[in-house]
């Protein structure tokens, strides 16, 4: 629910600037299906990133943590107990 909501918040501005072009009369088709389109794609790359970057269930994250004076990336680990 939080990321449709995260979804609808990033998605207003471009849905004030299509109406403040459609009051002013200033829009063409080209630039209505280019808009949709790019939506569109938006859209479904945020859907599968979400869907590929994800940890699996029976995983931890482990976040990136400095080890002595070096950077230890971010990784998934084998879950040990319950």
């Amino acid at each position: 629910m939080l990321r449709l909501l995260e979804g609808l918040l990033f998605l207003l501005p471009f849905a004030g600037y299509a109406l403040w072009l459609w009051q002013g009369k200033r829009y063409t088709q080209q630039l209505l299906w280019g808009t949709i389109g790019a939506m569109a794609v938006m859209v479904l790359a945020a859907a599968w990133l979400e869907l590929t970057q994800a940890v699996p269930p029976d995983m931890a994250y482990v976040p990136p943590h400095m080890d002595g004076d070096r950077v230890v990336p971010g990784r998934a680990i084998r879950r040990t107990g319950p």
